[in-house]
């Protein structure tokens, strides 16, 4: 239990929203490619299954001229043992699809303004992690 407790909070301190952070920029994020895998770098202890989800897209920031493509990281936990449950949930986006979304620093945010649950024992909704992102100097739409 102490194992899952710490999981979770290193997870939200990496990947959360946290009050008093940065704003982030509104962007509309257009989905190219979305890739599942198990993260077999997660739950080492075998008391949990966690998935990892690649998201490759772009977007056109205001701050620039061109288009910005991105390659996003996500890892999703559940516990194994009982009850099972989800410890956290990454968005699920779709290839060929745009997104409105708020752009951090280090992460990408696909839900939102006020749709987050209100329950005590929902699961963490995580960011978006950034792995890397490269300018295009052409428009791709």
């Amino acid at each position: 239990m102490a194992k899952r407790i710490a999981i979770v909070v290193v997870v939200t301190l990496l990947a959360c929203r946290c009050f008093g952070q940065e704003a982030g920029e509104k962007i509309v994020f257009h989905v190219t490619s979305v890739q599942s895998a198990e993260a077999t770098d997660y739950c080492t202890t075998g008391e949990c299954s966690a998935t990892r989800f690649t998201v490759e897209g772009y977007t056109n920031l205001k701050s620039n001229s061109g288009v910005t493509e991105y390659v996003l990281d996500c890892v999703e936990v559940v516990t194994t043992k009982s009850p099972i449950h989800w410890t956290s949930v990454c968005a699920h986006v779709h290839a060929s699809n745009d997104y409105d979304a708020k752009l951090y620093s280090q992460s990408v945010d696909f839900y939102g303004e006020g749709k987050g649950s209100s329950s005590t024992d929902a699961p963490i909704r995580l960011l978006y992690s950034i792995k890397s992102e490269k300018e295009v100097s052409k428009q791709k739409r």
